[in-house]
């Protein structure tokens, strides 16, 4: 995952230039869960309509926990957004698009164990995914610029991955497997803050 080292950074930096751009009203946002997790994030979404927004999220961990634990991915998720009262106030639905890459393994899920990847605690998984999915969240106004947002999303994702051993030579141990799960694709509770106050 190299070369998403310098694709993230730039691919963060151009979301916020997009923002700050936009003759619309547009916010800017992110994650705290994400963040929780070791993961930095950051989205914008733009007016499009007095009830729709569309907007655009990336997020990448490339960390490695103690000598062998891996939690490395990255994905963006492209969305757009009906708002039941208008737009950034109150209820609304999404539907989005996401896509990226992971490479984890080296230790055991609690609960799920190996049910979504077998031996996940000795070996590395390393693959992409794209998906889709719905979502449905609320925005709670706290000032003229800042937003509240708590969300969750689901959706179904084809996998394509491979695995290689923790320890031992790095050879492919499952070449080129694929399936299709469903997976959780957002959940948040999130700041946001808009460039044109819609107070």
């Amino acid at each position: 995952m190299n070369m998403n080292k310098k694709i993230l950074p730039a691919l963060l930096l151009a979301v916020c230039c997009w923002a700050g751009a936009s003759a619309q009203q547009v916010a800017v946002k992110t994650n705290l869960l994400y963040w929780a997790a070791a993961t930095p994030n950051v989205g914008a979404e733009v007016a499009v309509g007095k009830h729709s927004t569309l907007g655009f999220s990336a997020n990448y961990n490339p960390w490695t926990i103690g000598s062998d634990n891996k939690i490395q991915h990255w994905f963006i998720r492209p969305e757009y957004r009906y708002w039941v009262t208008e737009k950034y106030t109150r209820l609304f639905f999404g539907v989005h698009a996401i896509g990226g890459k992971f490479e984890v393994g080296g230790f055991k899920l609690p609960f799920i164990g190996d049910k979504v990847f077998k031996g996940l605690q000795t070996n590395y998984y390393k693959g992409s995914f794209v998906g889709a999915g719905i979502s449905i969240g609320y925005q709670f106004y706290v000032s003229p610029h800042w937003n509240l947002e708590l969300s969750a999303g689901a959706g179904l994702a084809r996998l394509s991955y491979h695995a290689e051993p923790v320890s031992g030579p790095k050879r492919s141990s499952y070449v080129d497997s694929k399936r299709f799960l469903p997976i959780p694709t957002e959940i948040g509770v999130t700041f946001v803050y808009l460039f044109n106050s819609k107070k």
